[in-house]
């Protein structure tokens, strides 16, 4: 999926809305934020269309309490949200509101569990992801995802 023949496209107004979010983190104790991405896909573009905010802001990466029902709860929403709204492709994003775009220890392990999966990383001045595969090597696959901003 993350390949340079795939682009990621976001409107401006929709950019600025989530790294707003980082920028409130960052002056609020950098507390994060997180939620999910929607976007459609036009051939090999994923535009990104809205987003939802699921939780309050945390103080830090945390741990799942269960690998499992996190792991459950993730494809159960995903689904349901597929078949609701008619959503062609669902990014799970959270905030990094120290501005530090890489994958944090507990994002690392959460994906490595998954050992599949996508996550957006939201900085105060950019927005990334990170696509990560570990089912056909032992070593994990991790593609950098670059989202262009476009106007509306």
């Amino acid at each position: 999926m993350a390949s340079i023949d795939f682009r990621y496209l976001i409107p401006e107004a929709i950019f600025v809305e989530l790294t707003q979010l980082a920028k409130d983190g960052h002056k609020d104790k950098n507390r994060i934020v997180a939620g999910w991405m929607f976007a459609d896909r036009k051939n090999n573009f994923a535009i990104i269309n809205g987003y939802d905010v699921t939780k309050d802001p945390a103080d830090s990466h945390v741990r799942p309490k269960s690998w499992m029902r996190m792991k459950k709860h993730k494809l159960y929403y995903m689904r349901k949200l597929k078949e609701e709204r008619n959503i062609d492709i669902i990014y799970q994003f959270h905030t990094h509101p120290n501005g530090k775009e890489n994958l944090h220890e507990v994002d690392l392990k959460i994906l490595n569990y998954l050992t599949t999966g996508v996550m957006v990383v939201i900085t105060p001045d950019n927005i990334v992801g990170w696509y990560f595969d570990k089912r056909e090597t032992k070593k994990a696959i991790i593609d950098k995802m670059i989202f262009e901003i476009i106007n509306e």
